[in-house]
């Protein structure tokens, strides 16, 4: 694995931690400002265009090393597939 896809993995753990915990997004829906403004140790590079390249739809043919799992819904704002936050919740669970 390389280090650009290790860093997005770890983003996508933390957001979906954050969404799970209440700490960012409101539902299943997140900005792109919120993800840049919750995460400012991780640069604004990789978090501003971390959702969108995370697109269900689009994302697969602009960043095939991502993980797939956000619905653009409006400019910056992306709702976040239920299958992957369950995903996420089961794993907490495991721990």
């Amino acid at each position: 694995m390389d280090n650009h896809h290790g860093i997005t993995m770890t983003l996508k753990t933390r957001l979906l931690d954050a969404l799970l915990d209440g700490e960012i997004g409101r539902g299943l829906v997140v900005t792109r400002q919120e993800l840049i403004r919750h995460f400012p140790d991780i640069p604004e590079v990789t978090t501003g265009v971390f959702l969108s390249n995370s697109e269900i739809t689009t994302g697969a043919r602009h960043s095939p090393t991502y993980d797939h799992f956000t619905e653009r819904l409006d400019e910056g704002k992306y709702r976040i597939h239920p299958s992957a936050l369950l995903a996420r919740l089961n794993e907490r669970q495991a721990a």
